[in-house]
């Protein structure tokens, strides 16, 4: 139920009429909860009990609809929705259609009650802010249609506007002028008539050669702060070539078009000389009367006066010491508005800084290539007209620089020599772009802005190279031994970058510190060791967050996700392997939690390969060998835990044991697959390993359920569950719900089930568990196919199946393919199940997983019942029921559906081989 406020006063789907009731549920909305007496004398202001009114309103808000008012206290508040809450959203999210569409007339229409004074200003104010948000959401989709070249939709939305302007006033006159006059609207001799001449103002701001791209954010941004926000300095703060100048250009011709300053918009191009007399400068771009004397800051002050003006100061760095008076210029010119550009903040009072980044390397609209790539093809086409556009190759360069402009255009002009792969490969790090024809030279830029710091931050700086991605202050302390001071001129100087904490060097400023990096040979080495000391270190405090899988430690994962690579990395090339020994099983188990295996593969095999024969090798051997396992490839497994010589510790001989068990898992031997995992329980439980041993429980179980005994698979998984309770194992608590739920499927216990696998799946997702979510999705759709849901099925499966892919979970992905043709063939999509099951068949024969190789005939043979052919089907689940990998719960169905066939009509031998029958269902097996 909603609260209609636009265009009416009523609530939806209740036949109650009484305006002041009405209207005090619309204040509890809009406002939020207030006291009773406070409401009561806002309402009621001229009765004698206004309380007693206000319990007479309420009362008859709860009878027409019950729960409509709430207290709390002694303050009241509604639960209740508003058509204006979702303008409000509308508008905040850019969705300007949207909002139109909202908009369905004046707030609270029709009103007619004598208010008291404070609540009537209340009323009259809500209808001129909707009025305001409707108007502007007329202006950006008359722009939107104007550039489309939609005149005639322009002109509906610029009409609009312009009557909302009539009634209500808007402060954005000047784009109302624009879209009526370039839409061809007769209404603009109105509108020149009410508000004055509609001439542009002075604009003395350079025209670019080329077309703006991207930056709507940020131009956005500018307007808001300088227009909307009253900020009455902006400073665009940014690195060398990042296009502060180019944006600065955009934002002020925007002014100019929109009118926002009657006395118009002012370019000032500030050289290299910091001795130049800066009011002097500001006076003659004004065009101010010349003066005989010196001009100072008063007499430019003076001046000025009461004009409303923006100043562009392209280049303010150089005048850094005169922010103070630049300041003082601005509190005493209320008028005037500054957008300044600087590679340094300023860090006057009164200035706002905005800090630039590159250009985007996503769209900003469908259809359109990312700004930063459309950069790179507008400035390649200088020099080879016949670029082809959207090459991989292109965006790969622009990701790699993080869209920074200027190396973007210095890549893009060799394009006539090098195709845009060749680029790529020649100017990714640490390889520069260089200029020609007498560009500017990117490094010597960047060279100059190092050579310009004081000497602590270019003792430090070069040492920053070291990260990867962002770091924060704690880590550059303990690295490097950086101090506050020396990081924030840094940030004031834009060669580091600063967010929520977090902070970072571009690519280009990486490249330059590691440059400077290698001229010290002596700090370089130090420098990386105490970075492997850092992040290892933070990983060992975190070995019971990796253990459990929490938040926290997930946090630290994602955020310093580079650096702990690039740390591990390091450490395996120094050797220290002792150190990263007790680190080997926590991250197999976040690698394997996350479904991040060919990545944790990589962490590990890097230690390998530098670890020798020693008896170090085990647990990264062992480690690496299970993701070999969940990546599909028994071989390479095997291969790598033969290499192991394990000795009395009960650690590494129980994760052995858990890697045979998984290997007879996969093969279809379910009696050696529990026997190896009752070895592993023996042995997590000597080594006081509690994750061990619920991993241990759960492989036990799963084996236990796959041969039929689901009873004790159902013990076994609650043993699990209660010492994952106990121990708070959130992470592995959502497989365990995942495999009871399972299990309580094929029992026929349904709604368990299901309960089971939502509260599994709430917690994966809460947790971000990746590699659990689609397992649990897959899981889900079983029961929804079970009970003949089967577009709900469908969805499951496709979800589950596009994680699985995600994850790489090959064994997964098999699965649900064969799901998805069983669910097909329900729905007599024929086409569809047949694809469905030749992809599930191919996937599971690929990774040798033998017991959905299995299902999967059974399922096919479902679908050859049900098309008519009995003797297929006769054949499938005869060669199915031969398998010794077939699981007990499938081969129960295999033999009540061959039990179903007419004997006579079920004469065909079973096939030769899986291969065989494969080859006549037309997989395609691979060798």
């Amino acid at each position: 139920m909603r609260l209609r406020l636009l265009g009416s006063l009523e609530l939806e789907g209740v036949r109650f009429t009484r305006p002041k009731p009405l209207l005090l549920l619309a204040y509890l909305a809009l406002e939020g909860s207030r006291e009773r007496r406070f409401l009561a004398e806002l309402f009621w202001p001229e009765a004698k009990r206004p309380l007693g009114s206000l319990s007479v309103a309420l009362t008859q808000l709860n009878k027409a609809h019950p729960g409509a008012v709430r207290t709390h206290g002694r303050r009241l508040y509604t639960p209740l929705p508003t058509d204006v809450d979702e303008l409000i959203d509308a508008v905040a999210r850019g969705e300007w259609a949207r909002a139109v569409r909202l908009y369905g007339g004046t707030f609270a229409e029709g009103l007619d009650l004598r208010l008291g004074h404070e609540l009537e200003e209340w009323v009259f104010q809500m209808r001129e802010r909707v009025a305001v948000w409707a108007a502007r959401a007329h202006l950006e989709l008359g722009h939107q249609a104007l550039h489309r070249g939609a005149f005639d939709r322009a002109r509906k939305h610029a009409e609009a506007a312009y009557v909302l302007e009539r009634a209500w006033g808007l402060s954005d006159p000047a784009t109302v002028v624009e879209l009526l006059r370039k839409s061809g609207s007769p209404l603009l001799d109105d509108f020149v008539r009410e508000h004055g001449r509609a001439e542009p103002v002075p604009c003395r701001v350079p025209r670019p050669v080329t077309r703006h791209l991207g930056r709507r954010e940020e131009l956005e941004a500018i307007e808001r702060l300088l227009v909307r926000e009253g900020q009455r300095w902006v400073t665009l703060v940014g690195m060398a070539g990042v296009g502060k100048t180019r944006t600065a250009i955009e934002a002020a011709r925007r002014f100019c078009r929109r009118r926002y300053f009657a006395d118009g918009v002012v370019w000032v191009e500030l050289d290299a000389d910091a001795d130049a007399d800066l009011p002097a400068r500001i006076a003659e771009a004004l065009k101010l009367a010349p003066d005989p004397r010196r001009l100072g800051w008063e007499d430019l002050a003076a001046r000025i006066d009461r004009r409303s003006v923006c100043i562009v100061l392209d280049g303010i760095e150089r005048f850094h010491a005169q922010g103070g008076e630049l300041a003082r210029l601005v509190v005493r010119c209320p008028g005037l508005h500054l957008l300044a550009t600087s590679r340094v903040r300023l860090g006057a009072a009164a200035e706002r800084c905005l800090y630039l980044d590159g250009l985007s390397v996503d769209p900003e609209a469908s259809g359109e290539p990312p700004p930063a790539v459309a950069l790179f093809l507008e400035r390649a086409r200088r020099v080879h007209a016949e670029l082809v556009e959207g090459t991989a190759a292109v965006e790969e360069l622009c990701q790699v620089w993080q869209g920074h402009p200027l190396a973007i255009e210095l890549a893009a002009s060799w394009a006539d020599l090098f195709p845009a792969e060749e680029l790529a490969r020649r100017f990714s790090p640490p390889n520069l772009p260089r200029p020609r024809n007498g560009e500017s030279d990117l490094e010597t830029l960047l060279e100059e802005a190092y050579e310009q710091l004081p000497s602590a931050a270019q003792r430090v700086f070069p040492g920053l190279g070291v990260f990867e991605g962002g770091f924060d202050v704690e880590a550059a302390t303990d690295v490097l031994g950086a101090d506050i001071d020396t990081l924030a001129v840094l940030s004031d100087r834009a060669l580091i970058w600063a967010r929520n904490g977090r902070l970072g060097l571009h690519p280009l400023l990486r490249q330059l510190a590691l440059r400077r990096l290698a001229q010290r040979p002596g700090e370089e080495a130090e420098a990386h060791a105490a970075h492997a000391r850092h992040y290892l270190d933070r990983l060992l405090r975190h070995v019971q967050g990796l253990n459990r899988g929490d938040e926290p430690t997930l946090a630290l994962m994602r955020k310093d996700h580079a650096n702990l690579r690039a740390a591990w990395e390091r450490a395996a090339t120094l050797g220290w392997h002792d150190r990263l020994a007790p680190l080997a099983e926590p991250l197999l188990r976040f690698f394997d939690r996350q479904g991040r295996f060919e990545e944790g593969r990589r962490w590990f095999e890097a230690v390998l390969a530098r670890a020798g024969d020693g008896g170090l090798r085990a647990p990264f051997a062992l480690a690496a060998a299970w993701l070999w396992i969940r990546l599909g490839d028994l071989g390479a497994a095997e291969r790598l835990m033969e290499s192991v010589a394990v000795g009395p510790d009960p650690v590494p001989n129980a994760r052995l044991e858990q890697n045979r068990g998984m290997l007879a898992y996969r093969r279809g031997d379910f009696a050696a697959a529990a026997e190896h995992w009752r070895r592993a329980a023996a042995l997590a439980r000597e080594g006081a390993d509690p994750w061990a041993r619920t991993a241990v429980l759960q492989n036990r179980a799963i084996a236990v359920f796959s041969m039929g005994d689901h009873e004790a698979a159902r013990r076994l998984f609650l043993e699990a569950l209660a010492v994952q309770e106990a121990h708070r194992h959130e992470a592995d608590m959502a497989k365990t719900y995942n495999n009871l739920g399972n299990l309580l499927r094929v029992m026929g216990r349904s709604g368990e089930a299901e309960r089971m696998l939502n509260q599994g799946l709430r917690r994966a997702r809460r947790l971000g568990l990746g590699q659990i979510e689609p397992f649990l999705l897959y899981n889900l759709g079983q029961l929804a196919l079970a009970s003949g849901r089967y577009a709900d099925a469908l969805g499951r499966f496709e979800a589950a199946l596009e994680g699985s892919r995600h994850s790489r979970e090959r064994v997964l992905e098999a699965s649900c393919q064969i799901n998805l043709g069983l669910t097909s063939a329900h729905l007599q999509r024929w086409v569809e199940a047949e694809r469905h099951l030749r992809q599930g068949l191919a996937a599971a024969w690929k990774v040798g997983e033998a017991a959905e190789v299995a299902r999967g005939l059974v399922v096919w043979a479902r679908l050859e019942q049900a098309q008519g052919d009995p003797r297929r089907a006769c054949r499938l689940l005869r060669t199915a029921l031969e398998l010794p990998e077939l699981r007990a719960h499938n081969r129960r169905e295999a033999e009540s559906l061959l039990e179903a066939f007419d004997p006579g009509a079920c004469l065909g031998a079973p096939y030769r081989s899986v291969s065989e029958a494969l080859e006549d269902l037309g997989v395609v097996a691979p060798a």
